[in-house]
């Protein structure tokens, strides 16, 4: 591969004199307040709570999803992906490796923060533990992505390419809930010093994105333009199973009962529009990085629809992707 003599600039802790959070070991844990609110509203189901209680159950058992979802992203896509980059055909700068491999130590505490949150919760409100259950949606996705390439140099690549992608929204999605204030102010706390490192994180990510499309032949360009809108789409759809479990939870109805409710407001046209949502900042970002000259987002996406249409008039509502 070629070496660019050239390596993007980026944000880090020295330039903003800037302290990770993982230095001040800071750990919101919920004030569990009556009436305390702990995900942004759910204009499709709100209707369907007989009480508040049943709402502000709903919204505690979908933080508490989203920082289970947290954690395998640190777990699983994050640290993989700085670990993977040693391994590639790169001569990756000494400067950035070291800061990207710091990056590691602090998603490493994200991680051990949500958790500290999610036990909270889970204590509090008699939620079911995610210890030992199926992995998100995404990381089984993700995960049968990278099972699926024969390419070994794609194989390697994916993990990396994983990183990138749930790195380019997470902390924008952070700080919308940072900035909701009808959020309880434990929610936004967390969310908003996750928020703070990750604008760090984010912007190393995207300085190796585009030196690894730089570094990338003409022929590799095309392959990584395929798989990174692949991850994008993967990374960002809502998972319903997930819904539907925190629905049965919230209001005490069956699996199939909650099942009912949640797809008769979930069809693939709201799928495909939350996902849009999601990836918005990944997909302006491909689009600067010149990956929409190699492949055509709408296509893949429409692709993803029709999947979507098939999967969801099924009896059952499930992807055929195996476990992580």
């Amino acid at each position: 591969m070629k070496h660019s003599e050239h390596y993007p600039h980026y944000i880090s802790y020295r330039g903003r004199k800037q302290r990770p959070s993982v230095l001040a070991q800071h750990f919101p844990l919920p004030s569990l307040e009556a009436g305390e609110v702990y995900y942004p509203e759910n204009p499709l189901l709100t209707g369907t709570f007989t009480s508040e209680k049943q709402h502000q159950l709903f919204g505690a058992a979908q933080f508490t999803l989203f920082l289970n979802d947290t954690i395998f992203v640190e777990h699983k896509l994050v640290v993989p992906a700085i670990v993977g980059l040693r391994e590639l055909p790169f001569s990756l700068p000494q400067t950035p490796t070291l800061d990207l491999f710091k990056t590691a130590t602090d998603e490493m505490f994200h991680a051990e923060q949500s958790l500290a949150y999610m036990n909270a919760l889970e204590d509090h409100f008699h939620l079911p533990t995610f210890s030992g259950q199926s992995a998100p949606l995404f990381i089984r996705k993700l995960y049968q992505q990278i099972k699926s390439e024969k390419d070994p140099l794609l194989q390697q690549l994916l993990p990396v390419i994983n990183g990138i992608v749930t790195e380019t929204r997470i902390s924008l999605e952070l700080g919308e809930f940072a900035k909701n204030t009808l959020l309880s102010n434990t929610v936004r706390d967390i969310c908003r010093t996750h928020a703070i490192d990750e604008v760090v994180h984010a912007s190393q990510f995207k300085a190796l994105a585009e030196w690894l499309w730089f570094e990338a032949n003409q022929q590799l360009r095309e392959q990584l333009a395929r798989l990174l809108v692949s991850s994008a789409i993967a990374r960002s759809l809502p998972d319903m199973e997930a819904i539907i479990k925190a629905y049965a939870q919230a209001t005490g109805r069956s699996y199939e009962d909650a099942s009912q409710v949640v797809r008769s407001k979930y069809d693939e046209d709201v799928l495909i529009e939350q996902m849009l949502v999601a990836a918005h900042p990944t997909f302006s970002f491909l689009k600067k990085l010149g990956v929409t000259d190699h492949i055509s987002v709408e296509e893949a996406v429409e692709r993803e629809r029709s999947a979507l249409h098939i999967q969801l008039n099924k009896t059952l509502y499930s992807f055929p992707i195996g476990q992580a």
